[in-house]
């Protein structure tokens, strides 16, 4: 980021009143005062910003405007801009009496310099102006752009709704060409730098963890390092600012967690080792979308506020749902910031409600965390743990990926992982947008790590999984890998229909493999058999399905809570129905967790003085 002054008028709009009360005071304009600016079509001054006639001559003739054989030209021509102006090819000062002229393209507008001091941001995705710095209006944007090297394409704005750029005033960093957008929701692809209204930013302090840092273009410079520190709390060790080129410590300015002194490291390549806390500018919120499954929600002080909801969702893929941003108590989505998983609607829930797995939290993004698949036939990622397009890049180059030629590869190929992957030859990274493609075994899906908690279970006796504690085909490798399990010595994860081994994913001296379910006869015995161990999900308290009959219900202290009751319920056969978590205050249902007996669809009541009628059968503690 650089600022550049567009103009100043420290004391112009004073001077204004003061014209013209004698022949002493004539109007003589200071340096800066005035600003010429380009001859373009619909180009004049910004509302404010434009000399009366009487101030035309002095103003025009500063920067470089000449009478005409002497004359002044005033007219109401309707091909020129209103207010004071010269003429492109010989200066010839006029002023134009008619307030809808426009300008043809020929004619150079003579304004008062633009009191505010321009900055233009860094290109990449996301990138738009904070709040309270995008002041520039479509009438100041070509001044203030041109002022910090924009240029104008066929000496035209250019004014669109574009959905790939910010809202506001931005030049195209390819060719400097001056746009403004008029979308709200106006997303920037990475190809465009807002022209901001520059002033003193505020500062933010970030968590002190591994790897965080300030976002690109929003780091202080060393200048403006301890006075944005001090603002939100930081100190002076013995009385100096810390200067150096720390490798373990965030680029640019922070504070030390344990005392809060500020510094300032010089080492662009250095990596907070989590004693730091980076001290940035307040910008759009740099955030993150987690998966949609039950009682997801942001991390305590990773939630995003209401103000900042919108602008963090959005630069993400949300959107705004028939124009509308949806703020409620949920009872069934996460507290705070959110998006629907069927359509990205963005939403904010006021309460604290229960995500029932339909709804995908926004938090502040913290170092990104990427795992690596294997290239092995129809692997893909977790159900909501895949990144979005907008994250892909950056989660793919954090485990190897590159970009092939130094593009992005986005398509609809069936015979790759749909979303982010990168290519096994080559780690290049791509993008697939074919929800139903099918990884043929030559690419590795890159996806979100998964919470595993597994438990290893006993060899030389039977000791398989429980009912509902064991591992898909997709997570037996990272479920074997997180206790202590590796692939074969050939880098392959070896599954089949064995008579000897196990169902489901078990480690065999030490490699991890899966067994697909077969109705064959099944040797306990075996030698094999004997040596594997299941891999199973960590079984917490043991569940007991009570027969339904009127009234039925748990005993105090043996009933599971919200967040425990789908795989309690899960474990004795219950299931989710049509993939809904059901809950409710019903007054004829047990309070806690149950099954409905007809399908076995699991729900939870929040109804503490409820009566079971007699349909339902409640999941409890065993014991």
């Amino acid at each position: 980021m650089f600022h550049r002054h567009v103009t100043l008028a420290s004391f112009a709009l004073l001077m204004k009143s003061q014209f013209l009360k004698g022949a002493d005071s004539a109007f003589t304009p200071g340096e800066d005062e005035v600003t010429l600016l380009r001859a373009g079509r619909g180009i004049n001054c910004a509302p404010g910003h434009d000399f009366n006639k009487e101030e035309c001559i002095a103003a025009a003739q500063s920067v470089g405007g000449e009478l005409r054989e002497g004359r002044f030209l005033v007219g109401d021509w309707g091909n020129t801009p209103p207010g004071c102006f010269i003429e492109a090819s010989d200066k010839a000062i006029h002023y134009g009496r008619n307030g809808g002229g426009v300008n043809n393209g020929y004619f150079q507008s003579v304004c008062f310099a633009a009191d505010d001091e321009v900055t233009v941001l860094d290109a990449y995705k996301g990138s738009q102006c904070s709040a309270g710095h995008a002041g520039f209006s479509e009438e100041e944007c070509v001044a203030a752009a041109m002022s910090i090297g924009g240029v104008l394409e066929n000496d035209v704005l250019k004014v669109g709704e574009w959905s790939h750029a910010p809202y506001g005033c931005s030049i195209q960093e390819s060719d400097k060409t001056i746009h403004f957008g008029t979308s709200i929701e106006g997303i920037n692809d990475g190809d465009f730098q807002p022209v901001c209204v520059a002033g003193t930013d505020q500062g933010i302090k970030l968590r002190a963890t591994k790897g965080s840092s300030c976002d690109s273009g929003y780091d202080f410079n060393e200048a403006d390092c301890v006075e944005a520190a001090l603002s939100i709390g930081g100190k002076l060790r013995n009385g100096k600012t810390i200067v150096g080129a720390w490798g373990d410590a965030p680029n640019a300015c922070f504070l030390e967690k344990s005392d809060k002194a500020i510094h300032y490291n010089n080492n662009q390549g250095g990596i907070n080792n989590g004693g730091y806390h980076p001290i940035c500018k307040v910008g759009t919120i740099k955030a993150t979308l987690l998966p949609a499954y039950q009682g997801n929600a942001c991390d305590p002080g990773n939630e995003i506020a209401l103000e900042d909801c919108v602008s963090s969702a959005a630069a993400i893929g949300g959107k705004l749902r028939g124009g509308v941003f949806r703020i409620g108590e949920y009872e069934n989505g996460p507290p705070g910031c959110f998006v629907e998983n069927s359509d990205k609607a963005i939403h904010f829930g006021t309460s604290k409600g229960y995500n029932n797995g339909y709804f995908q939290p926004v938090c502040v993004a913290g170092p990104i965390e990427a795992s690596v698949l294997q290239d092995l036939k129809g692997t893909k990622c977790t159900p909501g743990f895949d990144f979005t397009e907008l994250e892909c890049i950056e989660a793919a180059t954090a485990v190897g990926g590159i970009l092939r030629k130094n593009k992005f590869l986005v398509g609809d190929w069936a015979n790759t992982p749909n979303a982010c992957f990168i290519e096994a030859r080559d780690k290049a990274i791509h993008y697939g947008r074919n929800q139903g493609a099918v990884n043929n075994g030559y690419f590795h899906p890159i996806c979100k790590p998964e919470k595993i908690e597994a438990v290893l279970k006993s060899r030389y006796i039977r000791d398989d999984c429980k009912k509902g504690h064991d591992f898909s085909e997709q997570e037996c490798l990272a479920a074997g890998k997180s206790v202590g399990g590796s692939l074969s010595w050939n880098k392959q994860f070896r599954r089949g229909y064995w008579s000897n081994a196990p169902f489901g994913c078990f480690v065999l001296d030490g490699r991890v493999m899966y067994g697909y379910y077969h109705r064959w006869y099944v040797n306990y015995n075996s030698y094999v058999y004997r040596r594997s161990q299941s891999v199973c999900k960590v079984e917490a308290e043991e569940a007991t399905l009570l027969p339904a009959s009127k009234g039925a219900k748990c005993s105090p202290g043996r009933e599971f809570s919200k967040e425990e009751c789908i795989a309690a319920a899960q474990s004795v056969g219950g299931k989710l129905r049509n993939d809904k978590f059901l809950v409710g205050d019903w007054a004829y249902a047990p309070y806690g967790c149950f099954t409905e007996t007809r399908d076995g669809a699991i729900h939870f009541g929040t109804n503490v003085g409820s009566v079971n009628n007699g349909n339902y059968q409640p999941v409890c503690i065993h014991g």
